[in-house]
């Protein structure tokens, strides 16, 4: 689990009958990047600038205090003159009219009657009147209400946490004493050489893969390896390590695709860029647990698929290849609270397998959520993409995959827009003799509904493994954004029900950006008092693996759509991880401890409050959508193999149902949720996968 990345922004698209939840990303542009495409013609006027200043201002006043940072206002940081350019950024027009009409609802007397009551508009309220109707809002009972409040805390805090382009630092960062980036990029060499498409192109090959991650960077190592011809389409660019500044700004613009659920209540958060997710994650390289696996054979109607010596042997083949490893897993102060608190409770903790060679686990590697600087990570653009480009693969980025190309029932190649570094966008098409489809479980339906190949599970059965928890201020200094990213597991509740589902405890460094909005907001002086106590605290995180499921859905005009909630039962599994979250953080040390909701509650052990009674609190507030803060970093299942075709999407061999020559390797094809994860199992699939293909294309070479 990862607890670091977040979205960004939230936003709630219009409709002519109500204000509708929406989706967000930010374009990538680091240094390798082309240029941003050109301005949009909507612009925020000058009273829909007052109304989010008036906001701003609220959720982030000037305190009549000496403290560090007290004084700061967001009016004082001109956050309203920096929200266009955030705007900017934003990849759909659709995204900045959803900001608008919401800026205008809050901006106008009957926006402020449906928002919080009151016919009056927000920036007519004193400040202490804004600070209780915004409070008001983060507890409505009402969903849209909370999306609202919501979406301007998200803005609000990612510009106050956030350096400005062409600074090096934000103010607010003196104040939390977050050193920021330690040192400059490396100055070394790129390691790989994508190929610049600079004018409309078709090229032939074997195998076109569409992907460069886990299951895309291991098929194309595999299947070149094999002899083959092979080209990778990457979405996002290639981030070199001399290119991985370490801002965390940049970092999500260039390496990060956020988007959120349709009610806004789950961040959903995948790499974007060559090598995909496992250039930016924590290096956690967990096996998919034996229980698992014969569940998956079970749920998909396998035979030894998943528990056969085939894939065991393909589990250990990526487990060599990317270094797992325990040996370099040095516990930063938030790993070593969780292995001295499951320590003194009796409860199961081990050290995380990693996929490193010759890391420093010093602080520099919390920064490694945004690029490992000195290749210690073993990510596929560290290893099995050097392996297909040294056997002759081409690597294209920034390349846009819009469809699948389909012959007389079968896949033949993909069509797709390369972007340009002046931000044009040419065509190209990649004709192969198969295609391997490895965007990750949120977009991989996306392309196949998009390509008109439909089957009754694509699109289905999405599990995100929710990640909330708990937040512990300690006496120590924890330093949240550094040391290794994660260096222990707790295991003690991972089979609450006997039937493999439950909670797994972690933690990970946390910067700023992610530390403010994972926190959430209790008034203006509560949120000056946790920046400045910034180096103090610890969370201990609930990665959840879900029964529930969600769904994904292509649309024609716009962004997809992401439906996902956890469910009942799954609740009752977060609130049990909370409990037991807290738990260990009181026996580690804290001496205050709140929950990871929009407005949190906040206990004292020391108090004499008992510990059932902050819960109690806990659940008056809720774990619903935008009540607790929920994130996910697995997507898993949206492509699921399995034999029957009406539950699944493609075989044993990773072949869609009913369409030759067309393949799924990522976490799509999950029959359900891993409970760990699953960067190593996806490798394993895709090695597995990728090896029946070569064999596949050697035996039509013999029989030819």
């Amino acid at each position: 689990m990862q607890i670091g990345r977040v979205a960004i922004v939230a936003g709630l698209r219009a409709s002519s009958s109500a204000m509708r939840p929406s989706h967000f990303s930010v374009p990538p542009e680091p240094p390798t990047m082309p240029a941003a495409p050109g301005p949009s013609v909507i612009r925020l006027d000058r009273s829909e600038l007052r109304t989010f200043e008036a906001i701003a201002d609220a959720f982030f006043p000037s305190l009549a205090s000496d403290r560090p940072g007290d004084r700061l206002s967001a009016r004082d940081l001109g956050l309203a003159a920096r929200l266009p350019g955030l705007l900017a950024e934003l990849p759909h027009d659709a995204d900045r009219l959803a900001i608008k009409a919401l800026l205008r609802l809050f901006g106008s007397r009957t926006g402020g009657y449906a928002l919080f009551g009151r016919a009056r508009a927000f920036d007519s309220l004193s400040s202490l009147e804004g600070e209780a109707v915004l409070l008001e809002m983060g507890r409505s009972p009402r969903l849209f209400v909370r999306q609202a409040f919501k979406t301007m805390r998200q803005l609000v805090f990612a510009l106050i946490t956030s350096s400005e382009a062409g600074h090096s630092r934000a103010p607010i960062w003196d104040a939390m004493q977050y050193p920021g980036p330690l040192s400059p990029p490396p100055d070394v060499p790129r390691r790989l050489s994508p190929i610049s498409v600079e004018r409309p192109a078709t090229w032939t090959c074997d195998v076109v893969i569409v992907g460069s991650g886990a299951g895309g960077g291991v098929a194309a190592g595999v299947l070149a390896k094999a002899g083959l011809d092979v080209v990778v389409l990457e979405k996002g660019p290639y981030v070199a390590e001399r290119d991985m500044t370490h801002d965390p700004r940049e970092a999500d613009r260039a390496m990060y695709a956020t988007v959120l659920s349709s009610d806004l209540g789950t961040a959903l958060i995948s790499g974007r860029c060559l090598g995909g997710g496992t250039v930016v994650n924590y290096s956690t390289s967990l096996a998919t647990p034996a229980a698992v696996r014969a569940e998956w054979d079970r749920v998909a109607g396998f035979r030894d698929v998943f528990e056969g010596a085939e894939f065991q042997r393909s589990i250990e083949a990526v487990s060599e290849r990317i270094g797992v490893t325990t040996s370099e897993s040095r516990p930063w102060a938030r790993d070593r609270f969780l292995e001295e608190a499951c320590s003194r409770l009796g409860w199961s903790c081990e050290p995380m397998p990693r996929d490193v060679r010759g890391c420093a686990q010093d602080e520099r590697c919390g920064f490694c959520n945004f690029g490992c600087r000195s290749g210690a990570k073993q990510s596929t653009m560290r290893t099995w993409l050097e392996d297909a480009s040294s056997a002759g693969a081409r690597l294209v980025t920034c390349a846009d995959a819009e469809r699948i190309v389909m012959e007389n029932g079968r896949a033949v190649g993909v069509r797709a827009k390369v972007t340009r570094r002046d931000g044009t966008r040419v065509p190209l098409t990649v004709f192969g003799r198969a295609v391997v489809v490895a965007c990750g479980a949120l977009y991989t339906p996306v392309l196949l509904q998009k390509s008109r190949i439909h089957g009754d599970a694509i699109g289905r059965y999405l599990r995100v493994h929710p990640v909330t928890g708990a937040w512990g201020r300690f006496d120590e200094r924890t330093d949240p954004w550094g040391g290794v990213m994660q260096a222990r597991i707790a295991t003690q509740f991972a089979n609450l029900d006997g039937r493999g589902y439950g909670f797994r405890l972690e933690s990970g460094a946390l910067h700023p950006l992610e530390f403010s909005l994972l926190q959430g907001w209790a008034g203006g002086a509560d949120v000056k008092s946790l920046l400045r106590s910034y180096r103090h605290w610890a969370a201990f995180a609930v990665l959840l693996r879900d029964e529930g499921w969600g769904t994904v859905r292509a649309r024609a005009l716009g962004p997809p759509v992401w439906d996902y909630a956890p469910s009942a039962s799954d609740l009752v599994n977060v609130r049990e991880g909370v409990r037991r979250a807290t738990e260990a953080l009181v026996a580690a040390g804290a001496r205050e401890v709140r929950s990871v909701q929009q407005v949190p509650v906040s206990w004292r052990p020391a108090s004499g409050e008992p510990i059932t009674s902050f819960l109690s609190r806990v659940d008056e507030v809720g774990y619903g959508p935008c009540q607790t803060t929920y994130g996910s970093y697995h997507q898993m299942g949206t492509a699921r193999m399995g034999a029957d075709r009406h539950l699944s999407a493609c075989g044993d061999e990773n072949e869609v149902h009913g369409t030759p020559g067309l393949f799924v390797m990522d976490a799509s094809c999950f029959p359900n949720a891993s409970g760990v994860n699953p960067m190593l199992t996806i490798e394993a699939i895709a090695h597995r996968g990728a090896r029946a293909l070569a064999t596949r294309f050697a035996s039509a070479h013999l029989a030819d």
